[in-house]
Parts: C-alpha cells; structure tokens; sequence
C-alpha cells in the first residue's frame, strides 16, 4: 500500500467524547449495538456512518490531497511539445470519461514503462494530455493499470477514446474518502472541477479494500461508509454514470511477518470483499469490477502490496467483458 502509521498498534478508540447531547449518544449507541449483531441498516444511515467515524477515527491513514501516507503524487510532466487535446472533444457518443478512485492499486504503483499507444489521456488542470507512465494526479511515481485498460477499450472498438481522470491515493481508507475523511473534498472537488470544464463522467471506477481489512472493519461498517461515499458520487455526477465497485482486500500482513514470498505472510477479508459486492445494484447502474484478491494472487504483488506488470495487464483484461457484456454494456453510451 504502504501504510502511513502503524495500523497494529492502535492508539486507542474513543468511541464517545462529546456528551452535551444525550439523544445523538443514544442514537449513536444503538448503531454500535446494531453493527456488532450485523443488523445494521444495509445503507447510508447517518448515524450508523458517524458511529464508525467514532470508532475509528483517529486511526484513519495520514493522506490528503497532496499526496498518499508518503506525500507522494505522480511525477510524469509531459513534455514541453506534448499536443494538448481540448478536453470537450473526448466527451462524444463514443468517447469514455473516467474518474478513477480509491487506494494505490487504483494509482501509480504498477512496474513502470507503459506508454498507451491508443486515443487514452488523462486529465490535470484543465488540459488533456496523452497518457503514459505515471497517470498526473493520483499518488505513486512509477506505472497505472488504466493506461492498459485505456488501449484494450479503444482497440477493441468500444470507444473511440478513453479519458482517467485518476485521483488515487495510496494507503487510503474508505474512512478517507466518506463524509469526515481527508480525501473527501478532494472527491467532490474534482466532480466540480470536471463539470467546470465540460466533462462529465460516464464511468466511475473505484478499487479500494486493503487498508480497511487491516484497520480490521466489519462488513456492515464497511459497507454504511462505502454506500454513503457512493450516494455522494452520484448526488454529485449525476444519474448517468455507470459506477463499478472492485472487490479488494488483500495485502502483506507485517503483524504476521514481512516475508512477501511466503503466502502464509498475506491477509485478506472476506468480511470487505462481501460489503464490496453488497453495494452493486444495477438498478442504480452500481456495477461489479473484478475481483484482485483472486486475480492477482500473492506471488503477482511486486513489493507484497502492488501489482507487478503482469497483474495489471490481467487487472485490465478482466474490466473488458465487465465493460463490454452484461447489464451495464447494454446501457446506451452516453
């Protein structure tokens, strides 16, 4: 991932401080009594959503918009004669506007050197450049699956061209992204800013798990942030976009031991990758991505976290029949 601090070694959990008022506490004691006999309200309730903040706030990984845990943002520039595309002729019938989020398999952290040969570009500030290794605006400096992706859709004939608009930060939690998290004007700004520019998502993609299995969250309080994170996306991009949810969990567990060749040093949830799969509902056009904790078993994880070159050419080739059959393909491109 790698984490910023050190999530075994909880500082502690202080899951009531401020006691003026004895209704929210009630309420709130009532969501705790609820999450742990797994009777939670299956979605967005708020007071279940702030109970899980309560409990496991001041353990949310050390990121922001600057960066992930390490401060790290991409560090491609392209270069000074580089063509830039007017954005708005990506946004046709047959044109992909993605916007990218979640922890660093969503991000920078792939073995770098791919350059899309394709019409794929990403998006910063404005501009649309031609994408290749590092993705601007997400965490991590060396290579991105969704460069992979980007070439797959376009030669396949799926669209014309494909737009990431990646703001991926490593380490995250989807404490991090939801309503108290640090990430989450990040996620409502970068809405805001692509609508300011004429782009409006048709694909949202989300990929994120890993840190929440060693913060050690349950399904249900997993799933309230996730499907509260997911009802602000789409108050925000509108009914349109197609939103796919990645089942992700998997990582070295240092509590078990650093070695990244023994598998017995990995850890996954189910308990993640089940809220993962709860939130899809195609009647909200809330789709399922793949599964990496199947796809990219331990020995394809390049430093025990991330995926090796080889892993993110799979990760892509497992969006296309996802991307090109089923339920969300039959929907008209927008």
């Amino acid at each position: 991932m790698p984490f910023g601090f050190d999530f075994f070694s909880p500082s502690g959990e202080h899951l009531f401080t401020h006691r003026k008022d004895r209704r929210g506490a009630c309420i709130a004691g009532l969501a705790v009594v609820l999450l742990v006999a797994g009777l939670a309200p299956a979605f967005g309730d708020q007071a279940t959503v702030e109970t899980v903040y309560a409990k496991y706030g001041d353990r949310m990984p050390v990121t922001n918009a600057q960066g992930d845990a390490r401060g790290e943002l991409a560090v491609y520039k392209a270069p000074a004669d580089a063509p830039r595309l007017d954005c708005r002729k990506l946004t046709g019938p047959r044109g992909m506007v993605a916007l990218v989020f979640g922890q660093s398999n969503a991000s920078n952290t792939v073995d770098p050197g791919y350059g899309a040969t394709q019409a794929v570009y990403a998006y910063q500030g404005g501009e649309c450049l031609k994408v290749r290794d590092a993705i601007p605006g997400a965490s991590g400096s060396k290579g991105s699956a969704w460069s992979r992706l980007g070439d797959l859709l376009v030669t396949s004939g799926l669209y014309d061209s494909v737009l990431f608009v990646d703001i991926a930060r490593g380490g995250s939690s989807i404490l991090n992204w939801g309503s108290k998290g640090s990430l989450h004007a990040l996620l409502d700004g970068t809405i805001e800013d692509m609508r300011a520019h004429g782009l409006v998502p048709t694909h949202i993609f989300f990929h994120q798990g890993e840190a929440d299995c060693a913060l050690g969250l349950t399904r249900s309080e997993y799933q309230v942030v996730l499907e509260s994170v997911l009802d602000e996306v789409r108050r925000l991009a509108g009914p349109k976009p197609d939103i796919f949810v990645s089942r992700a969990s998997l990582f070295l567990d240092p509590a078990a031991c650093r070695d990244k060749r023994n598998p017995g040093c990995y850890k996954s949830c189910p308990a993640i990758t089940a809220a993962q799969t709860a939130v899809v509902d195609p009647a909200r056009r809330i789709y399922a991505g793949p599964n990496t904790d199947l796809i990219v078993p331990w020995f394809d994880r390049n430093d025990g976290y991330h995926f090796t070159a080889q892993a993110a050419d799979r990760f892509a080739a497992a969006w296309m029949p996802i991307l090109a059959g089923g339920e969300a393909a039959n929907q008209p491109l927008q």
